[in-house]
């Protein structure tokens, strides 16, 4: 409960900084795509990020959400004696992970005047993460840990420009994250718990600005 408490109050604040960033932004940028972390599966993740600069060089503060959703099943029985088949399914595990990067950002763009522009974006910041895992098959009690750490992003992407102050995007980008939380063994010596966060993703999206 304390782990979730923190990242959800974390979780605030850097949603709050985002908000208040973007409504003083020359431009927002809105993003959705699948995200494939070492340490987990691939999930779904999408994003608001602000921008400040010109058409050729721009900066500003991006935070996304990430989140992956596992769920083991098992049929233990199929009743077909009436009309319909039913069928009664055992929940066997439920795992679930969520994710909160919060990242400033610095975006080169060239070829201007072009119809599609490639850009590459680097990014550095702070994540949070939240996994919950609960073993019914096993009888393990649920599990609910936090992990946070310092990270970074590598973006290769295009714009396709509709006007000139709006654009549809798509990128693949590179995350680079050791997310960690401390613990104590039975023996009571610290530990130290890592995720690695680093993986490969796709989004796509759209960049409304002022310029």
């Amino acid at each position: 409960m304390i782990h979730r408490s923190r990242f959800v109050h974390s979780g605030v604040l850097a949603l709050i900084l985002c908000v208040s960033l973007v409504s003083t932004a020359q431009g927002i940028n809105l993003k959705l795509g699948f995200f494939d972390p070492k340490g987990a599966k691939t999930g779904f993740i999408f994003g608001i990020s602000s921008s400040r600069g010109d058409e050729m060089v721009d900066y500003g503060l991006g935070l996304d959400f990430f989140v992956r959703r596992y769920v083991k099943e098992t049929v233990v029985s199929v009743d077909t004696t009436g009309q319909t088949i039913v069928s009664e399914v055992r929940t066997d595990l439920k795992y679930s992970l969520f994710a909160l990067p919060l990242m400033g950002h610095l975006t080169i763009r060239l070829l201007p005047g072009s119809a599609v522009r490639p850009y590459f974006t680097v990014g550095a910041g702070y994540e949070l993460a939240l996994s919950r895992e609960a073993n019914y098959y096993e009888n393990i009690d649920p599990q609910t840990r936090f992990y946070h750490g310092f990270g970074m992003q590598f973006m290769l992407g295009g714009e396709y420009t509709l006007t000139p102050t709006s654009a549809l995007l798509g990128e693949l980008f590179y995350n680079v994250g050791k997310l960690r939380r401390s613990g104590t063994s039975d023996q009571g010596f610290p530990t130290q718990e890592q995720l690695d966060f680093s993986g490969i993703g796709f989004r796509v999206g759209a960049r409304i600005s002022a310029f």
